[in-house]
């Protein structure tokens, strides 16, 4: 009777779960990062036919609609009147008649200008496509080559960074290659290199490191072809627009930092120190205060890994998850940039060994990415986006740091 009873106790209840049926096993993670896969490709695709066939008021890709204005106003002659906030709004208002939603603003250097000429004339949804595949596109090969494994890479090209830098229109896949591009080994690769490092400086406040780690390794050359390319970029925008683009420019960086300090910048959906402890609830200066020693130990961290660490794959890492601790601002759309690093982490870890809560981490990564803002929000509160970028710098130097 009693061998009966501890039987019946030990009976597993209906309501028992299994745990073990959500291990991280390799068949799991395919279903997870497959599901995901097909549902946002099936978004995409009834977003994108409701924006073709005007059966919806929806926008597909609305910051490419900054791209599209600067475009056809420089084929104009008109690139030195967008930095005008009123005149830049004035020509989306034109151009996309009731989108009041539609509250941007030109912060680019003139030498953007060179990379979207192309748009000029074309009809939005195909600039637009042709925008979003080629960077996608070239995101997604140079990343291919530094990544082993398929499920490796699929987890990056199927993230939900990878989702909203494909459907919010802007140019985070862009400057993502190009990073990538200039953080990889540019001791045995300087041209590569120095030429990517080169041509982000139409967005210079992502490659603020990359001197910082050029100058730790020693790569001279690499510093000799950035410094070439971009003075190129910069004639070549020169000769193509003039110098009023130029003075427009640098006339309206300080309405930029002020848009940013004020709140009228989404802080909801920007990931730098700054923003978050504007976000927070902090005054101007002590974020500012916050932001300048994350930004030191950002810098100090970088240098220290491309000074001591042989490895290239973790320098490479280090120094793009360093960016959005550095940078002014820097948005949720960018956030695909730091996909390197975390892959590099998970590359490390099957090698070598996990370190202690670093698949928690990895977990929560995964989770936080899913409630990125989508919309702008303007009550005070915790920036997700910093605290992924947190956490993927925690993970990287963890790593990082153990082998200098």
């Amino acid at each position: 009777m009693e061998t009966a009873d501890h039987s019946a106790r030990e009976a597993p209840s209906a309501l028992t779960i299994r745990w073990a049926r959500f291990a991280p096993t390799r068949r799991n993670l395919w279903l997870v990062f497959g599901v995901w896969a097909a549902i946002s490709i099936a978004t995409s695709a009834v977003m994108y036919a409701a924006a073709l066939t005007g059966a919806s008021g929806i926008m597909i890709g609305g910051d490419f609609s900054a791209f599209f204005i600067a475009a056809n106003a420089a084929a104009e002659g008109a690139a030195a009147n967008i930095y005008t906030v009123a005149d830049f709004q004035a020509r989306l208002n034109a151009a996309f008649p009731g989108r009041d939603d539609l509250t941007l603003s030109w912060q680019y250097p003139p030498t953007y200008f060179l990379m979207v000429a192309a748009f000029a004339g074309l009809p939005y949804l195909l600039g637009f496509s042709i925008f979003s595949a080629a960077t996608a596109g070239a995101y997604a090969a140079l990343i291919r080559k530094e990544i082993k494994g398929n499920l490796l890479f699929f987890a990056v090209i199927a993230s939900p960074a990878a989702f909203i830098a494909l459907t919010s229109g802007q140019n985070g896949f862009l400057t993502a290659a190009l990073l990538l591009l200039a953080a990889s080994d540019p001791k045995r690769r300087p041209i590569i290199a120095g030429v990517a490092a080169g041509l982000l400086t139409v967005k210079p406040h992502l490659g603020l490191l990359i001197p910082i780690a050029y100058l730790a390794a020693g790569c001279w050359r690499a510093i000799a072809v950035a410094a070439l390319t971009a003075a190129g970029l910069a004639a070549l925008s020169l000769i193509a627009y003039g110098a009023e683009p130029w003075l427009a420019f640098f006339a309206s960086i300080t309405e930029v930092n002020d848009r940013v300090s004020t709140g009228l910048m989404p802080l909801a959906k920007m990931a730098t120190p700054y923003s978050a402890a504007l976000y927070a609830g902090l005054p101007e200066w002590p974020a500012r205060a916050f932001h300048l020693i994350c930004g030191i130990g950002a810098a100090a961290a970088v240098w220290r890994v491309w000074r001591r660490v042989d490895d290239a794959g973790l320098r490479a890492a280090a120094l793009i998850a360093g960016v959005f601790l550095i940078a002014p601002y820097g948005f949720y759309y960018e956030l695909i940039i730091l996909g390197l690093p975390v892959a590099v982490v998970v590359m490390r870890a099957l090698e070598t060994g996990w370190l202690k809560y670093e698949q928690w981490m990895l977990a929560g990564l995964w989770l936080l990415s899913l409630s990125t803002p989508m919309f702008a929000d303007t009550r005070a509160g915790i920036s997700t986006g910093f605290v992924i970028v947190l956490l993927v710098f925690v993970l990287t130097m963890r790593r990082a740091l153990a082998r200098g």
